[in-house]
């Protein structure tokens, strides 16, 4: 920092050094942010608690901090002047028109969350209902799970191991080992459901987005009720994969 700079606020600046240090960590604990910022320790924890109030850090179970639920619906918003989303909103609205249903583009956290980052809703009378910038346990959603899928690596079967797997419904999965098997075989079709598993009466299929390296950094699924997605579940499925495949194509994928 310039302290010469008249215009510059000091405490602002400390403020957003702070939010840039856990975008490139993920998670610190309060001394280490104190220790790289060179800032005592009381500043650190005055600007995290004004932070965590506003919902721009999140304070994690381990008692370190990672960047808050916010961030998601800024870059929701982002998205929609950048040029990831402009490839794949055009994808997203095809597939909707295509069958009047409601499509996503989601991430996963670092929480195990699945945060929704775009949606096309179905002009149906009977939709799903979710909201941009949502974040909802990955281990109910399609969406989710396949990004667990897709990304795992010790790292993600630790995460896993010590995930607390509420069940939302009677079809919920909570074993930790059926629901590792469950993974193993999303791996392989490709594709990952959430056959009522959030919620009664609501079926998806998603596939996985991935970039230049091959690596899955999205998912886009195709949500509605029960019985629409099943009675057309072999086409709906075929076509969530058959777009995911050509947004990553787009995204500089080569298989």
């Amino acid at each position: 920092m310039d302290k010469n700079d008249k215009y510059l606020m000091s405490s602002l600046y400390n403020s957003l050094e702070l939010l840039d240090l856990l975008s490139e960590n993920r998670e610190l604990r309060a001394v280490d942010i104190s220790k790289a910022l060179n800032l005592s320790k009381a500043s650190v924890f005055k600007m995290l608690y004004t932070l965590e109030k506003k919902k721009y850090v999140h304070k994690l179970q381990n008692g370190k901090y990672a960047l808050g639920v916010k961030f998601a619906h800024f870059g929701s918003i982002a998205l929609e002047t950048h040029n990831i989303f402009s490839i794949i909103r055009p994808y997203l609205q095809e597939l909707r028109d295509k069958y009047n249903e409601t499509t996503h583009l989601g991430i996963l956290d670092d929480d195990m969350y699945l945060i929704f980052m775009a949606k096309e809703q179905s002009s149906a009378s009977i939709h799903m209902i979710s909201k941009v910038g949502a974040r909802v346990p990955f281990h109910v959603t399609a969406m989710g799970k396949v990004l667990a899928a897709n990304n795992l690596d010790d790292d993600l079967l630790n995460k896993i191991k010590s995930y607390k797997f509420t069940r939302y419904t009677e079809k919920s999965i909570t074993d930790y080992d059926n629901f590792i098997e469950e993974l193993r075989n999303i791996n392989e079709r490709g594709y990952a459901e959430d056959l009522e598993e959030n919620e009664i009466g609501l079926i998806c299929y998603a596939a996985p987005v991935r970039d230049i390296t091959g690596n899955a950094i999205a998912a886009i699924s195709i949500s509605g009720p029960t019985y629409r997605m099943l009675g057309n579940k072999e086409e709906l499925i075929r076509s969530i994969k058959t777009t995911a495949r050509e947004v990553s194509h787009e995204m500089g994928y080569s298989e």
